[in-house]
């Protein structure tokens, strides 16, 4: 049976649902997605439009549904420039390599905030060392880089060592102590 669902209740950009169902082993949900035709084959080194020498399938992993491990199996063109030169399209919700959806790995990186990697890990059901790249590379991206040329005018700093969670997992926090107390 075939479901034609919208792309922007799942956020998928450019894939049309064709199958959401469990898998054989009744152990994940497994959505089958197609290349919308309607889109045009972009380069994503250039940003020319090029045409398709032919589709990739991939499978990502995407938050859990109803309490299944969910995967998405995409659908991708491989685009045809020039000079034999062929590369596949970018997509939006997924980086290049990555085998994680954009809010999957936000998903993480907000569970690493109230948990420790290991029981996010043990949650997720994937390796701890994955949790934690994926957490320190959304961090990256998201906290503001700081510039030692904005931090003038500094008298006396604070300098703690914080336990983020039980064990030896640790944070260093820098204070302003002299903008700390004028707050």
């Amino acid at each position: 049976m075939t479901i034609n669902i919208s792309q922007h209740i799942l956020g998928l950009k450019g894939q049309r649902v064709n199958e959401i169902k469990l898998d054989d082993g009744g152990v994940k949900i497994v959505i089958h997605c197609s290349r919308d035709a309607r889109r045009r084959a972009i380069d994503p080194a250039t940003g020319q439009k090029g045409s398709i020498n032919q589709h990739v399938r991939r499978q990502v992993n995407d938050i859990p549904l109803f309490g299944y491990p969910c995967v998405v199996e995409i659908e991708l063109a491989q685009v045809y420039i020039n000079k034999g030169e062929r590369r596949i399209e970018g997509c939006d919700f997924v980086d290049k390599g990555c085998r994680f959806t954009h809010r999957f790995c936000r998903l993480i990186s907000g569970l690493c905030r109230h948990m420790s990697i290991q029981a996010v890990s043990r949650h997720l059901d994937i390796r701890w060392e994955t949790v934690k790249n994926i957490d320190r590379a959304y961090l990256i991206e998201t906290l503001p880089t700081l510039d030692p040329a904005e931090l003038t005018g500094l008298e006396y700093i604070g300098v703690d060592e914080v336990a983020r969670a039980k064990g030896h997992d640790y944070m260093t926090v820098v204070y302003d102590m002299v903008g700390l107390m004028t707050s």
